[in-house]
């Protein structure tokens, strides 16, 4: 069985076990905080791979990756995904369940990025006029990108819109030296 068909498993098991007992939200939480830290942490999945870590330990490390305050769900999936040495699908399994929670919640990711920050009423009307076309929840992230120079990025799921100044000049480079 490959990672992937795995990693579903688990993530549709906790997901609906999560819904029995109304903890989807709350387990949300700590699934996306588990796969932040994988992705921030990248020793993480180093020391969860090394055999002579204990598995109390592993444990302990990556409840703690789950978050300050984690549901008992979370925790008593972290202790069978170790116990079952699937540590090297947690990434995967955190990253399915988070797709579960969002299509069923109507969830929409975005992410802006922009030279500055963002302002709240600008942020306000941007997550308004994305929730009136998608009709979905938004869920924002605003990131400050100085290297964009002018304009933005926005990542809708999967789709990207690029209005940066730095993409703009690099496209009139890219003109200009096949142009020569």
């Amino acid at each position: 069985m490959e990672i992937g068909e795995i990693s579903s498993r688990y993530a549709r098991a906790l997901y609906s076990l999560a819904k029995e007992k109304e903890a989807t939200v709350e387990v949300y939480e700590n699934m996306k905080m588990l796969r932040e830290s994988f992705m921030n942490h990248r020793e993480l999945m180093t020391i969860l791979s090394n055999p002579m870590v204990k598995k109390d330990d592993k444990q302990r490390l990556l409840k703690e990756a789950g978050g300050i305050q984690v549901n008992p769900l979370f925790e008593n999936f972290i202790h069978l995904t170790v116990e079952k040495r699937r540590e090297e699908c947690l990434p995967f399994m955190a990253t399915s369940f988070i797709r579960l929670y969002r299509e069923e919640q109507r969830i929409t990711r975005v992410e802006f990025s922009a030279p500055v920050k963002l302002d709240l009423r600008t942020e306000a009307h941007l997550k308004a006029k994305l929730n009136e076309e998608t009709g979905n929840t938004i869920e924002f992230e605003g990131r400050v990108a100085p290297e964009l120079l002018g304009g933005f990025r926005l990542r809708i799921g999967n789709s990207r819109i690029d209005a940066s100044y730095k993409t703009e000049l690099e496209d009139i480079r890219k003109e200009l030296r096949s142009a020569i």
